[in-house]
């Protein structure tokens, strides 16, 4: 018996509301270039041959997505998010499970990530594949990192075994979900897959990842997104 091939499904959270933008527009509809936040995260993704299809998970009263104009794109799909990241991503896990084998993968993606380079993604699911383990882009952090306290430093941390998590994270599609189920119903609170993955006790493998992947969480960072976006342009075309 042939076994078949694995497949790479791809779900992007994009169902929160950005509160610490400071605007009546979620952040992953602000403008970005000729484009938006989300639609410039989505055609990132779209040129990464690699992924079989993407599940968008958008907020239940969004208004905005049908005026994407890759709405109607044939690799795109989407789904309600839930009140959660955990939520939305097992929502939109759920939707992959309808068309995917358990023996599949899943990339989580944030929407509000638009500078992730396509090289990182190839080389996350290609450590992955390989490795057959849970893997997530990361950067180490090169900063002195303190202990705080009610607003006192108490310790500094030994920066030589921090990193600072981005994503894509990529995990088997069963796993994935398996651990998001156990995280909502146990209460716990979880800031990204990988930490869904690590409270089943799985290991999780670190790939590094380019630093300008940054997350837009404050109206300074569209700008440096922008710049940073510029930036790579320039570097293809040269």
């Amino acid at each position: 018996m042939v076994n078949k091939p694995e497949k790479v499904w791809c779900v992007v959270a994009a169902a929160g509301i950005g509160s610490r933008m400071q605007s009546a527009v979620p952040k992953q509809y602000l403008p970005l270039g000729s484009s938006t936040v989300l639609d410039a995260t989505l055609e990132r993704l779209l040129l990464c041959e690699k992924i079989e299809h993407i599940v968008v998970c958008i907020h239940q009263n969004d208004n905005y997505w049908q005026h994407s104009k890759l709405a109607q794109n044939d690799r795109i799909s989407i789904t309600f998010g839930g009140s959660e990241r955990a939520d939305s991503v097992l929502n939109g896990v759920s939707l992959v499970k309808e068309h995917a084998d358990l023996n599949d993968w899943v990339l989580v993606h944030d929407a509000a990530r638009p500078c992730v380079r396509c090289s990182d993604i190839n080389v996350l699911i290609n450590t992955a594949l390989k490795q057959q383990v849970g893997a997530i882009l990361a950067t180490p952090i090169h900063d002195t990192v303190k202990k705080v306290v009610n607003k006192k430093s108490t310790q500094t941390l030994d920066r030589s075994i921090l990193w600072r998590a981005l994503t894509p994270q990529i995990f088997k599609l069963d796993m994935l979900n398996n651990a998001l189920i156990n995280a909502i119903e146990s209460n716990r609170v979880i800031t990204d897959e990988a930490s869904a993955i690590e409270q089943m006790n799985q290991a999780v493998q670190i790939v590094k990842g380019h630093a300008d992947n940054i997350k837009i969480t404050s109206p300074s960072d569209l700008d440096l997104a922008r710049y940073y976006l510029e930036q790579q342009e320039r570097q293809v075309c040269a």
